[in-house]
């Protein structure tokens, strides 16, 4: 998928709109002038995929570019530019762009531009940076596939796919609870599963807070188990409860493991003691 700014297909009427009212004397040589526009607009209809639009252009406009260029191709760049629209070519010129307004017309129908509908969370950040929505220098910290799952979770509430954003979630706040097990425990350690870790966690003698163990429990019990099964769907507003139940243990457990210093205060804070 690629992002691209509505301004071009905006620039892409518009230029049409400038050829149907070319009007005689205007300058067809030089920057922002008619032959440049031409260019431009073909350029254009090749990024957006407007195919048929250019092949018409080139046909019609581009004709009179084309025309032009062999005419003065002799000429210093003073005598160019000295050049413009004849009163003889503007009512051809300006017919070739009804031509090619209603060429465009007929293949936009065909086009459709998927929009997203605004969110609790900014779009932007959903789609192009889910660590604005963590507490400074969390992602950073991340697994790297937890750092995946995070994105693509922002990508799927973003275009409205929630009950894969939840599959996401639970899966990249898996990974970081594996990574924040086992950067506590280096001896004895149980099965890398959810539930087993988190009650290992809970049984050491330096324990994590236990706001954060019930976080984990409750989201093991309450969404990462169903999540699993085929008959749980999830709708827009549950999914973006579910972001910030997974976004708050995420930061705790890195905040634990990576204790950010106090505002004002150049000395760091110690970590538990791994047993």
């Amino acid at each position: 998928m690629e992002a691209r700014a509505i301004s071009g297909y905006v620039s892409i009427g518009g230029f049409v709109r400038y050829a149907i009212g070319v009007q005689e004397g205007w300058p067809i040589f030089g920057k922002d002038h008619i032959i440049q526009n031409i260019e431009e607009f073909e350029g254009l209809c090749e990024k957006y995929g407007l195919h048929v639009t250019r092949r018409v252009c080139k046909s019609t406009l581009g004709t009179y570019a084309k025309k032009w260029n062999e005419e003065c191709k002799d000429l210093s760049e003073e005598a160019r530019l000295e050049r413009v629209m004849q009163k003889s070519e503007v009512q051809d010129f300006a017919r070739q762009a009804w031509t090619l307004e209603t060429a465009l017309m007929a293949e936009a129908k065909g086009i459709f531009a998927h929009v997203t509908r605004d969110k609790r969370y900014s779009t932007e950040k959903l789609l192009n940076d889910i660590s604005f929505l963590m507490a400074p220098g969390v992602f950073e910290n991340l697994p790297e596939v937890a750092q995946y799952d995070f994105s693509q979770a922002g990508r799927c509430i973003a275009f409205e796919t929630p009950t894969a954003a939840a599959f996401h979630l639970m899966r990249g706040t898996e990974d970081v609870l594996r990574w924040f097990y086992k950067s506590l425990v280096k001896r004895g350690r149980k099965q890398l599963m959810w539930g087993p870790m988190v009650s290992h966690l809970a049984s050491r003698r330096n324990a994590p807070p236990q706001v954060l163990l019930n976080n984990l429990d409750n989201l093991r019990k309450n969404f990462r188990n169903p999540t699993q099964h085929p008959e749980k769907i999830y709708d827009i507003q549950e999914v973006q409860d579910l972001l910030a139940l997974s976004l708050d243990v995420v930061n705790r457990m890195v905040k634990y493991i990576h204790p950010q210093k106090p505002e004002g205060d150049g000395t760091s804070i110690e970590g538990s003691e791994n047993e």
